[in-house]
């Protein structure tokens, strides 16, 4: 099977060539800059590029992990924002569409907003709080307007043991280097092992999966929690966190302040099986 994954160099794109270099799949790996992992340069804002690309490679599926996702500079830079994540997932849709192209997107739990009492599924109304969410639901919008294979994979607070910033390297670094870390209380996720959603994408691949899909852990906790588990896990100083309100950081982006998933559908349809957060920090740091 030929493969093209956007964005090679973020932390899912470090993981999907993790897990697919050893396979027979013939991979084409493209970054916006020709630099890290990637083997082509793709900036899919420029529709002539994604053009070119997909018209001579012809990849069997196209997985999208290219995004802006720091949210407070979407508020700030909101064309840029709109262009990655909207404009430029009309590019490769129409691309996929000539032939006949399975598009794999990765979407976050940010076009809700946070308010509901329980889990979110699938189906449930998006009601993004900030730019950001806006703009990743106006690329899901795209996609479930349009007439091609597509599969949306929405995820939550993804990390992972690829040398990219994610949450539980910046804590556990902080802690080792002896530094306060601060973390909310108030916000709560059921964040996702990033090798869970890579093998969740690989599942959708074979069988050629349609529709919106939820991938994340099963295990709800504050950033203040996930921080407490991380030193307990590596008997690291708990001291040195520092609880604290959203409130108190100005942040320029509203955040939501609870999302996590049902994982039914992806657990019937794709086999998914979430790692437990203890386990995954086994694996990430080989312990």
């Amino acid at each position: 099977m030929k493969i093209l994954i956007t964005g090679i160099n973020g932390l899912v794109g470090n993981a999907l060539f993790n897990f697919y270099s050893d396979s027979n799949n013939e991979l084409l790996l493209t970054s916006r800059n020709l630099e890290g992992l990637a083997s082509t340069s793709l900036d899919i804002t420029k529709k002539e590029e994604v053009d070119n690309i997909i018209d001579e490679f012809k990849p069997d599926v196209v997985i999208n992990t290219a995004a802006i996702a720091d949210v407070d500079l979407c508020e700030e830079e909101k064309e840029v924002c709109w262009d990655t994540n909207v404009t430029a997932i009309g590019y490769l849709i129409e691309a996929c569409k000539r032939h006949d192209i399975h598009l794999i997107h990765i979407s976050t739990d940010y076009i809700f907003n946070g308010e509901k009492d329980g889990l979110y599924v699938e189906e449930d109304n998006p009601d993004p709080l900030g730019y950001y969410g806006e703009s990743k639901l106006g690329g899901e919008n795209l996609l479930k307007e349009s007439s091609i294979d597509y599969a949306i994979l929405r995820t939550i607070l993804v990390y992972g043991k690829h040398k990219k910033p994610n949450i539980v390297l910046k804590i556990k670094n902080g802690l080792e280097s002896g530094n306060q870390v601060n973390l909310v209380d108030d916000q709560i996720r059921t964040l996702t092992y990033v090798d869970d959603l890579v093998r969740a994408c690989d599942a959708v691949v074979k069988k050629r999966a349609r529709g919106v899909y939820h991938i994340s852990g099963n295990e709800m906790m504050s950033y203040y929690e996930i921080g407490m588990k991380i030193a307990d896990h590596f008997s690291l100083d708990k001291s040195l966190i520092n609880k604290m309100k959203t409130s108190s950081l100005n942040q320029k982006a509203k955040r939501p302040p609870k999302t996590g998933f049902v994982l039914e559908k992806a657990i019937r349809d794709l086999d998914y099986n979430p790692t437990k957060f203890d386990v995954a920090l086994d694996e990430m740091f080989n312990c």
